[in-house]
C-alpha cells in the first residue's frame, strides 16, 4: 500500500466514572447535572481539536470516543486528552469533585480498502476497551504505538504487567511544553561568545 495512500489515525476513548467521596450530599439529581456539565466541557474540547466524536454508554456513567485523523494525530489525541481532564475538573465545585475520567489512547494506520471501505491497520479499536478497563479513576491509558508516535512530545510512565513484566500500557502524565524556537539565522549565543554588531554605524 503506497504511503501516499494511507493517515495516521489515533483514537481517545474515555468515561466519566463517578466516586462518591465518604458523606457525599450528592443526589442523583445533582449527579446528573454534574455529569452533564462535564460531558458538555469534554465535547467542546474535542470539537475544538476537530476529532471525529461518538457518544454511548448510560446517563450515569457515559463514555465518549474521538477519532483523530492525518498529520500528527496521536499528539493532537493525548493533546485533547490533556485538556478533557482540566476541563472536567474545572466545571466541577470543590464539593463536586466526585466525577473521573477514564480512559485510553491508541493508534494506528487508515488505508482505503475494497469497494471503498475504509480499513483501520494497527487494532487501535480493539486495545481500546481493554486499556481504559485497566485504567484508574483521572488517568488516561498509551498503547506503545501511541507513545512511539509522540516521542518527546509527551511524558509518559511506563506500566508493566505482573510486577517485573514487559510493559503493557504507557500512563499519559502531561504535554511537554515546546522548546524556545529561535528566529531564522539567529541562535542562542555562547556565554563565552564575542557580542556581534549589528545594524549601521552612524559616521
Amino acid at each position: 500500500m503506497p504511503a501516499s495512500h494511507t493517515r495516521d489515525v489515533a483514537m481517545l476513548l474515555f468515561e466519566l466514572r463517578r466516586e462518591p467521596r465518604p458523606g457525599t450530599r450528592i443526589t442523583p439529581e445533582v449527579a446528573e447535572m454534574i455529569v452533564n456539565r462535564c460531558v458538555l466541557a469534554a465535547l467542546e474540547v474535542l470539537t475544538a481539536a476537530g476529532a471525529e466524536i461518538g457518544a454511548s454508554g448510560t446517563e450515569v456513567r457515559p463514555v465518549v470516543e474521538a477519532r483523530f485523523e492525518g498529520t500528527h494525530a496521536p499528539a493532537r489525541a493525548a493533546h485533547s486528552a490533556c485538556e478533557v481532564l482540566a476541563a472536567v475538573r474545572r466545571v466541577q465545585r470543590s464539593a463536586e469533585n466526585e466525577f473521573q475520567v477514564v480512559g485510553a489512547i491508541t493508534a494506528g494506520v487508515a488505508a482505503p480498502g475494497p469497494a471503498g471501505v475504509t480499513v483501520t491497520v494497527g487494532g487501535p479499536d480493539v486495545l481500546l476497551d481493554r486499556l481504559r478497563e485497566a485504567a484508574a479513576p483521572g488517568q488516561i491509558l498509551m498503547s506503545e504505538a501511541a507513545r512511539e508516535a509522540c516521542e518527546g512530545l509527551v511524558e509518559t510512565l511506563p506500566l508493566h504487567g505482573g510486577g517485573d513484566g514487559p510493559v503493557v500500557a504507557h500512563l499519559l502524565r502531561r504535554i511537554r511544553p515546546p522548546r524556545a524556537a529561535f528566529p531564522s539565522g539567529a541562535e542562542p549565543s555562547s556565554p563565552n561568545a564575542a557580542p556581534v554588531a549589528r545594524g549601521g554605524v552612524d559616521n
